[in-house]
């Protein structure tokens, strides 16, 4: 009869372990959960602002090649930096 006792005393401290297990498991579930909805947030902001970037930056080569090739002064310095933003923006995204 011991040993019966003994091994039911085992499998309710296994249940319990058990049980255990799956509450941590569904809040490391919940959390990365959370994890990924955020960073899908982040993904659409990251995303907009590149498609914003882009047309500024259109809409300034636009404007250097209707000028002639005459840019206002620190017009190319302003697309560098545009470019190297949306460098910046797309490097976040593959990350």
């Amino acid at each position: 009869m011991n040993t019966l006792t003994d091994r039911l005393q085992a499998v309710q401290e296994q249940v319990s372990r058990l049980v255990r297990e799956h509450v941590t498991l569904r809040a490391k579930a919940t959390e990365l959960d959370a994890e990924v909805r955020d960073h899908h947030r982040k993904e659409e902001v990251l995303r907009a602002r590149v498609t914003e970037l882009e047309r500024e930056n259109e809409v300034l080569r636009k404007g250097r090649s209707a000028g002639g090739g005459t840019a206002d002064p620190g017009t190319k310095e302003r697309i560098d930096e545009l470019v190297n933003e949306i460098d910046q923006c797309l490097a976040l995204l593959k990350a």
